[in-house]
This record gives structure tokens, C-alpha cells and sequence, in this order.
């Protein structure tokens, strides 16, 4: 489907990520999570990148978030969008989507959080019987996108986990410091049976956890990856 919406909302999420709402069309119907092409008008033309849903098809809209840190013609035009402004959307596509029927630890760094934001609501708005761990890396506290509404998707849903690591140690930080490691994803999966892992973020950081899955003879048939180019 290729379909001109408006934006009904936009937001900053953090110093370095900004994220929109849009109409949802009618008959969009989308696997969760899968992407579009999202097509806004530039200072250099229309362009099109294709973007990950951050909302789940259980909600009235569509969500996207985005790293506008870089500042390109495409990311300073995203993060100016304001309500009533209008976008074009082309699809739904992609395999990255939740198995219903298997226990899933998903693994995000950054704004890769997006489709697994997505998931989460939808596992939680449909009370699946699914047991999910989140571990979710960011530099920075300030940088942990979506923050209050994965807490709120973790207070109202007893079978999600959420555990935040940072890079970065940081002043009144009492959780998790270092990078996701071999450890912490076995810890991660303890106590689920045969889990799916979903690993979403920049290109090195999904090389990394596919390495780490395979150390532990996860077979790759249960590991489902989207790299973020130009997203981090």
C-alpha cells in the first residue's frame, strides 16, 4: 500500500532521537513488526528511507523514531515534522516479526529499540502468554529512548522483563554498566525454553550478538537480526 497520511504527532525522545506519529490508513494492516518507506519532502527533494514501525497493530497510529544526531538533509526534515504535516508510507515489508508461540529475549541498542517497542506492545496489549526479556544497551541514561512508555509496557505486563545496560557509567545510575555480553545474554535467556533472540541495532553491534549467540549454540534458525544503518 502507498498511502499520503498526516503526522498527528512529533517529539524529541531524547538529545539525539526524535520520533513521529502518523495516521494510520485504513486497511493498513502490518505483522509486528515489520517496516515501510517513509517519504518526507527535504531541503534536497523528496526522499525515502525505510523505517521500522515502533507502535503495534493493536494501535490506532504508527510510530517511528529516529537518530537525527547526524543532521542530513532526510534527519533535519524528520525531526522538523509537525502535526498536519503530510508523509507518505509504502508497504508493510520485512521478516522481522514476533513468533507468537515462543519465548523471546530481544536484544536492542539505541534507537534499534524501534520494531522491538512494537512487539512489546503488542505481546502486551494482545496478553500473550509470552515470556520477554528486553536487554536494551544505550551510552547514556538520557539516551534511552522510549523509556517511559517501556516501563509502563513492563508495569502493566508480568511476563516482560526489562533490563538496561549502559556503555557509559553515569552519576545516580544504580542499574547495569558494559556492553551486552555472553553472560548477560544467558542470564537473559535463564529459565525460558528453546527462546527466540531478536537482535536490532548498528551493523557492529548485531555482528557482536550473533557471535556471542553462536559461542553458546543457539541455532541461527532461532536468531532473527535487523542491522540499523545510519540509525545508531
Amino acid at each position: 500500500m502507498i498511502a499520503r497520511v498526516k503526522v498527528l504527532q512529533s517529539r524529541r525522545l531524547t538529545p539525539t532521537t526524535h520520533a513521529i506519529r502518523i495516521e494510520r490508513p485504513r486497511g493498513f494492516e502490518f505483522r509486528p513488526v515489520q517496516f515501510v518507506g517513509l517519504e518526507i519532502e527535504t531541503d534536497e527533494g523528496s526522499v525515502e528511507y525505510p523505517m521500522s514501525m515502533a507502535s503495534s497493530p493493536t494501535r490506532d497510529w504508527i510510530e517511528f523514531g529516529a537518530r537525527v544526531a547526524s543532521g542530513s538533509p532526510w534527519k533535519r526534515a524528520f525531526a522538523a515534522l509537525r502535526p498536519g504535516d503530510t508523509v507518505e508510507i509504502d508497504g508493510p515489508y520485512g521478516r522481522f516479526v514476533l513468533d507468537e508461540t515462543r519465548p523471546a529475549v530481544f536484544v536492542a541498542g539505541g534507537i534499534g529499540i524501534t520494531p522491538l517497542k512494537g512487539m512489546m506492545e503488542y505481546a502486551t496489549d494482545k496478553a500473550l502468554p509470552l515470556d520477554i526479556t528486553l536487554l536494551y544497551s544505550n551510552r547514556t541514561p538520557e539516551e534511552i529512548a522510549f523509556r517511559e512508555e517501556i516501563d509502563a509496557l513492563a508495569a502493566r505486563n508480568p511476563r516482560l522483563r526489562v533490563v538496561h545496560t549502559l556503555t557509559r557509567a553515569a552519576a545516580g545510575w544504580a542499574g547495569r554498566v558494559g556492553r551486552i555480553d555472553e553472560a548477560l545474554l544467558r542470564e537473559a535467556a535463564k529459565g525460558l525454553r528453546d527462546p527466540a533472540f531478536y537482535v536490532c541495532g548498528l551493523p557492529a553491534m548485531v555482528e557482536d550478538m550473533e557471535r556471542h549467540l553462536a559461542a553458546m549454540g543457539v541455532p541461527p534458525a532461532r536468531v532473527v537480526s535487523e542491522e540499523f544503518y545510519g540509525y545508531g
